[in-house]
């Protein structure tokens, strides 16, 4: 699908300097670094195209890369792999899950539970913008945005989030 949205505004190679110009632009006006949302506005693109290109551009890195000035400790050291994660941790992990999933039904409506869900990725996908939210939902984005304020007062308010606090640690 990406590959399709590329295609029809461009290459991959000609949308980069597009992209990077941009960022840099709007860089110099906001005095921040701009989101993906703003960056698409400018440039009247999809968000999921300007992410799909900037993800693609980011240069690898190398896991025996040295990340600390006195020493040699590398990003390997740094970052556990799966074989490091216990059975206990692999439970706690599906219990919170399984929780996670109660609490959003529980206090939630259906649509604001699959907002929060799109929105922070709790699905296991990438999160998406209220904007790519609103076309899958056939809403506006301010509406997305409305609807996901709400659902996190009421997650806010829940006497339910008590019982998830066990796993914060």
């Amino acid at each position: 699908m990406h590959w399709l949205v590329c295609y029809m505004q461009g290459s991959i190679s000609e949308l980069v300097p597009k992209i990077c110009n941009a960022n840099t632009e709007l860089s110099r006006k906001l005095r921040r670094m701009p989101s993906y949302d703003e960056i698409a506005e400018a440039l009247g693109m999809d968000v999921s195209t300007v992410r799909l290109v900037i993800e693609r551009n980011r240069a690898p890195i190398s896991i025996d890369q040295i990340v600390t000035s006195q020493g040699y400790m590398s990003l390997q050291n740094i970052i556990s792999g799966p074989e490091d994660t216990t059975p206990e941790e692999n439970v706690k992990r599906q219990m919170m899950k399984q929780d996670l999933e109660k609490i959003l039904h529980n206090v939630l409506c259906d649509r604001e539970a699959k907002i929060l869900k799109l929105h922070f990725g709790l699905n296991g996908d990438n999160p998406q913008s209220f904007e790519e939210i609103g076309r899958v939902l056939k809403l506006s984005r301010e509406r997305i945005r409305q609807i996901n304020c709400t659902a996190l007062s009421k997650l806010r308010e829940s006497s339910m989030l008590d019982n998830f606090k066990m796993y914060i640690t």
